[in-house]
């Protein structure tokens, strides 16, 4: 399990740094819709539906972030979060939004905070110039995890299938494509020559599926920043890129 792997990794990177004091405390608390995206042009992002909630975890006065269908608040030790149980998506959540804040303080990563407000137009429109340096194997991508200005951007370039969890969303047309339910994930992948997937399934519990169709897979967004840094998986983020170019 890439879950499993990532624990391995943080918990060899903690060793390292001898931060297992018992003192050390992390706090994990849910965000409304406005502190975690503000006030953005457009009013259908998921978090603005209801569908997920950001969790933001602090560290030493880092922060990491991480999105879920499913949450609750949390305080507990390094300790703790390393021997957590990660069978729901809501254990999930605290794991990688805490692993996140741990990597910010030992400063392998910036801290994981959502882009807000105007950021996440100037997101799509990086996201277009990324898309458009790449090159890939074919015109087909599957897009994993419905992002509305994402899917802009890759059909004005690409054939372009989606497959999302929400069933308020499958069966419906979006940019003039259907977007597809879970079960035609296999059947998109083997059609697609590259996958942009949401770092949400690493909370969700499909990013094993995702990473064993053995696409030219990226992962987009603040929440598998940690884990994509641990295990050298490649990410699209384009807040969490800018902090590092200005070195925070």
């Amino acid at each position: 399990m890439i879950l499993e792997q990532a624990r391995k990794r943080l918990i060899e990177t903690i060793d390292k740094q001898n931060i297992h004091d018992k003192e050390i405390n992390i706090t994990c608390k849910t965000l409304t819709p406005e502190e975690a995206i503000g006030n953005p042009l457009h009013d259908d992002y998921p978090i603005q539906l209801g569908k997920e909630r950001i969790i933001e975890a602090d560290f030493m006065g880092k922060k990491g972030q991480a999105f879920s269908d499913s949450y609750f608040n949390y305080s507990g030790k390094v300790s703790d979060i390393l021997a957590l149980n990660l069978g729901t998506n809501a254990r999930r959540a605290i794991f990688i939004s805490s692993l996140n804040a741990i990597m910010a303080y030992l400063g392998r990563i910036s801290q994981t905070l959502h882009c807000k407000d105007d950021d996440l137009m100037r997101c799509a429109d990086h996201f277009l110039n990324f898309v458009k340096n790449q090159s890939f194997k074919t015109d087909n991508v599957l897009l994993v995890g419905l992002q509305p200005r994402l899917l802009e951007k890759l059909t004005a370039l690409n054939n372009v299938r989606v497959c999302d969890l929400n069933p308020d969303n499958i069966g419906k047309s979006k940019c003039g494509v259907v977007i597809d339910g879970p079960e035609r994930f296999s059947e998109n992948a083997k059609w697609a020559g590259t996958i942009f997937a949401t770092g949400s399934t690493v909370v969700n519990g499909t990013i094993d599926e995702i990473i064993e169709a053995d696409r030219d897979t990226y992962f987009y967004g603040v929440t598998i920043t940690g884990v994509a840094s641990l295990l050298g998986l490649k990410q699209f983020c384009y807040i969490t890129q800018r902090s590092n170019e200005l070195g925070k």
